[in-house]
């Protein structure tokens, strides 16, 4: 009795168990998308930035520019298409470039009064990165059996670090002056929409295109609505579960 019992419920645990198994399948397959892709971020842009400071009991001003070049983007991201052709998504986007700072600035003579030099500040590099965050509804379009376009649309949010000219140092006696750099670093909120055709070679494995915007805008030190993000293409694998 013992023996025939024991049976019975080893037999009833495998059942549930592949029951279980087959129910997660069904949840799953064909419904988690997985996308990697590398890039650029095709846009540019230009902060400026500018201040003063007393010397020699005046005041020395000083004006910069740091420039925003276009880059290289890894971007990943992971859905589940929730109802028909309608799916969410979370993905993340790394972006750096190496820009330059360069700047003029108006420094009083130590000998002279109200004699100011026009003085050109060093050019230096002014690196910008990057890490963006961002969350997706997406709409499915089916084009061919092997081939869709997913539309995509939603909020995002990057961690930018800008180096900046936030002031100048003007060595004792001197009319010279050299720049300040100093790294900014901020939370930049803002919309993420985009395309993205993909062709599978197989069943869940292929590849795709995308082009979207990803931007917002954020203070960073002394440049107010400093531009986040922005036009962004890539190619990469994709992958279905």
């Amino acid at each position: 009795m013992k023996k025939t019992t024991s049976l019975i419920v080893l037999f009833a645990g495998l059942t549930l168990a592949s029951a279980s198994e087959s129910r997660a399948q069904s949840f799953l397959q064909g419904k988690v998308f997985l996308n990697v892709n590398g890039g650029a971020q095709t846009t540019s842009d230009t902060l400026s930035s500018s201040g003063s400071r007393p010397v020699y009991g005046q005041s020395a001003t000083w004006a910069a520019t740091q420039t925003v070049d276009s880059g290289g983007l890894f971007d990943i991201s992971v859905g589940y298409r929730a109802w028909r052709d309608v799916g969410i998504a979370v993905g993340y986007s790394h972006f750096s470039s190496d820009g330059a700072a360069a700047g003029v600035a108006l420094v009083p003579s130590p000998i002279f009064f109200n004699q100011p030099n026009n003085v050109t500040l060093p050019l230096t590099t002014a690196p910008r990165s990057e890490n963006n965050v961002y969350i997706l509804a997406v709409w499915f379009v089916p084009i061919a059996e092997k081939i869709d376009l997913a539309v995509s649309i939603g909020p995002t949010f990057t961690r930018v670090r800008q180096e900046l000219v936030t002031d100048i140092s003007i060595p004792a006696g001197t009319s010279n002056a050299d720049p300040i750099i100093t790294g900014a670093s901020e939370l930049a909120t803002g919309l993420n929409v985009g395309v993205d055709g993909s062709y599978m070679f197989l069943k869940w494995v292929g590849a795709g295109v995308f082009l979207r915007y990803n931007g917002g805008s954020v203070d960073l030190g002394p440049v107010t609505g400093a531009k986040s993000g922005g036009f962004q293409i890539g190619v990469g694998g994709r992958f279905r579960f």
